[in-house]
């Protein structure tokens, strides 16, 4: 997992350990950690996107260089599903980035999504608090 989410995910979990002794300041500071991580998400995503057009591009070329290639006597060496298969085998470490990525903007933002309800409780039970 990149460090940059790493220690945004650090962060969210110190918040998370103080728990109901949040105050006002803990909770602004959480909430723009909220932001930093859908930010990040949202760019994370971005690359994500760009990456897989890029690949699908990669993937296409190579496919039609395959699916070209002659033996000495002229035959076709690659069926489309050997060609298919070469593809993934070549491409395997880029689609395993391209995972880690997705996995990566998704947990990140679920995450994110989380803080609203947490601070929804510490509002509730501050409120309680001073209803009494």
């Amino acid at each position: 997992m990149n460090e940059k989410i790493t220690q945004l995910i650090a962060r969210h979990e110190a918040f998370k350990q103080k728990w109901l002794m949040l105050n006002n300041d803990d909770l602004f500071n959480w909430v723009m950690l909220q932001d930093e991580m859908i930010s990040l998400s949202s760019n994370l995503k971005s690359e994500y996107n760009e990456n897989e057009i890029r690949l699908k591009v990669e993937k296409g070329k190579r496919m039609i260089e395959l699916k070209t290639l002659l033996d000495d006597n002229g035959k076709k060496l690659h069926t489309e599903s050997t060609a298919d298969w070469t593809l993934r085998a070549e491409f395997l470490n880029k689609d395993i980035q391209q995972n880690a990525l997705k996995t990566s903007y998704e947990l990140l933002y679920q995450i994110a999504q989380l803080i609203t309800e947490y601070i929804n409780i510490i509002k509730l039970n501050n409120k309680a608090l001073f209803t009494i």
